[in-house]
């Protein structure tokens, strides 16, 4: 599997993997908490082996920073949403390891099956290749899915999600 960059993402990977170098990374083993999902003054503390535990999807999809396409496979977001009934808000903002964000109204998640993304092609995702849960949309199946506006979306090494 490689992953490649093009146009205005390249800066974004730079960043994140500068990032990445100086400290260990959030969820590194399965023990220690991986995603944190945030609800008013509510927490939860997911570790990968919880996330692993889900019920799993996997979705065979191009996207702008993988050649071809890619089998991933994690847990849908709606499912990791409902552990602190997230998916009951409007809006949630997925925070990456390097303080990237984006803001998703939580209607796609159960629009699509998106998912956060463990695996690519059968390996677990590292650091380096955009994990260890990458937000991933089902591209290859909703041609709207093309659009600038959800490719932006693709935010990987997710940390925390919160309500807005």
């Amino acid at each position: 599997m490689r992953f490649r960059l093009k146009g205005r993402h390249w800066a974004r990977a730079a960043l994140l993997l500068a990032v990445a170098s100086q400290a260990p990374m959030a969820g590194a083993g399965t023990n220690e908490p991986a995603l944190v999902l945030v609800r008013g003054p509510e927490a939860v503390e997911l570790t990968l082996g919880e996330l692993d535990a889900l019920p799993k999807k996997t979705i065979v999809t191009e996207n702008e920073f993988a050649d071809g396409q890619v089998a991933y496979r994690g847990p849908l977001v709606r499912d990791v949403l409902e552990r602190l009934a997230l998916d009951q808000t409007e809006k949630v903002r997925l925070l990456a390891a390097n303080d990237y964000y984006v803001d998703i109204p939580t209607s796609d998640f159960m629009t699509y099956d998106v998912i956060l993304a463990m695996e690519a092609d059968g390996r677990e995702l590292s650091q380096r290749e955009m994990g260890p849960l990458w937000l991933m949309y089902p591209i290859s199946d909703h041609a709207e899915l093309r659009d600038p506006t959800y490719i932006q979306r693709l935010i990987w090494q997710v940390i925390r999600i919160e309500s807005l």
